[in-house]
């Protein structure tokens, strides 16, 4: 008898320890917050794929604050992380095409200097 119920216990305390364990997810929500913001003030929104994914940040970190109220502390941080993750690719994708822009201009450029002296 005393051995069932104190594998109930253990079986108790290692649940209530399962769900209370789990620490809000600040840092990593931060972190998305601060690359979402560096997407937008990029210039994210003007281009369809970036400001996608902009989009899709945003929407994750929303998601994240609703759960970590309901104090889902463990699915708000993989949610952070999606939107971290949205979020740098919507700055890989707005410096890609700031990239290709300058190179373009390099390139017509250089064009022109070619056919001013002949």
């Amino acid at each position: 008898m005393k051995a069932g119920l104190f594998c109930a216990v253990v079986a108790l305390s290692a649940t209530a320890m399962n769900c209370v364990s789990y620490a809000p997810p600040t840092l990593h929500l931060a972190s998305a917050m601060s690359s979402a913001q560096a997407a937008a003030h990029l210039g994210a929104a003007q281009l369809p794929l970036a400001a996608l994914h902009l989009t899709l940040a945003q929407e994750e970190l929303s998601r994240a604050n609703d759960l970590v109220r309901e104090g889902e502390n463990e699915k708000a941080d993989y949610m952070t992380l999606r939107a971290y993750n949205d979020a740098e690719l919507s700055i890989a994708l707005t410096r890609e095409a700031a990239a290709q822009r300058k190179a373009a201009d390099a390139s017509e450029k250089e064009r022109n200097v070619g056919s001013a002296n002949p």
